[in-house]
């Protein structure tokens, strides 16, 4: 099957609850120098208004065309944000259906992160 992220029928009703992780937890992670990639989904504008030190940009919208830049990341932790949730979610649904095995969406996005006041944020 060739999915692509933009594939709302079969990514949207995408169950993310196995596959969320808290911004606590990500958090947590980030402070014990765990070997992850957090990767922000959003927009370009997105990321510059505001992201979560660490994490890299790769947003939905150019996720079919630049997928070959996470190869190297293929067998590592990925945990994946976006404003509240729901992109997050459809980018790990479509990462694990291409062959990525330790994929997470954290639940809440950014959102969640600044209504906890976690730390870690430019």
């Amino acid at each position: 099957m060739n999915v692509q992220p933009n594939d709302q029928e079969h990514l949207v009703d995408f169950d993310n609850s196995n596959w969320e992780v808290s911004p606590q937890q990500v958090c947590q992670l980030l402070q014990s120098g765990e070997d992850f990639l957090l990767m922000d989904c959003r927009s370009h504008e997105e990321w510059e208004a505001g992201r979560i030190n660490g994490a890299t940009c790769l947003p939905l919208q150019e996720m079919s065309t630049r997928l070959s830049e996470l190869e190297p990341d293929r067998d590592r932790a990925i945990v994946i944000y976006c404003r509240t949730g729901r992109r997050s979610a459809i980018v790990a649904k479509f990462l694990s259906m291409t062959g990525y095995p330790h994929v997470r969406s954290m639940a809440g996005g950014i959102e969640a992160w600044d209504q906890l006041n976690l730390e870690g944020k430019s």
